[in-house]
């Protein structure tokens, strides 16, 4: 006789049963309430164990050719975030994911919601624009408003990757620091 655990295990991870861990995704994304990058997606779905990286990605783009997902380019990356559609099915069809994922999932979210987000509101990328220059682009948003953005122009690739890495990692002190500066 098996645990429920490992009856759940099972099932998610039955290649014959590629609904479930389409479920799993939707009710990922639809508990979540945040758009996500298939980075961020893959890392949770390997991080609990739900499926390997290319099941993920085969599972979204069954989901978004599907238009249970919708999908948005902004700054060279892919954000999913579940549809009408989606939410109609997953409504449907949520309670054959089983509960001790639905938890799982739930109490990721809770833990990790703050991180998820803040990855979400500060971003930075660099674009080559001629020979020996690059134009670093940072940005940061609140709950959809752009608070800050600042594009500059540097002439190596490693001053533009440096500049993205800091501004990452300390875009509230920089943000504050220019408005002390300008007011």
């Amino acid at each position: 006789m098996t645990k429920q655990g490992e009856e759940d295990f099972m099932i998610y991870n039955d290649n014959d049963d590629f609904t479930i861990n389409k479920l799993i995704v939707l009710y990922l994304l639809a508990e979540i309430k945040l758009p996500l990058t298939l980075s961020q997606i893959t890392q949770i779905v390997l991080e609990k164990g739900y499926a390997n990286y290319f099941s993920t990605q085969q599972y979204l783009n069954q989901l978004e050719e599907s238009k249970l997902v919708k999908t948005k380019k902004e700054n060279n990356s892919s954000y999913f975030e579940i549809s009408e559609t989606g939410r109609q099915t997953l409504d449907f069809f949520s309670s054959r994911i089983p509960y001790t994922i639905r938890a799982e999932i739930d109490e990721f979210i809770n833990e990790n919601w703050r991180e998820i987000r803040n990855q979400l509101d500060v971003t930075a990328q660099y674009i080559p624009n001629r020979e020996h220059e690059f134009i670093v682009n940072c940005k940061l948003v609140e709950n959809n408003t752009p608070l800050m953005e600042l594009n500059i122009n540097v002439t190596t690739k490693q001053q533009a990757i440096l500049m993205c890495n800091k501004w990452k990692e300390n875009s509230s002190e920089l943000y504050s620091n220019i408005l002390r500066l300008m007011t």
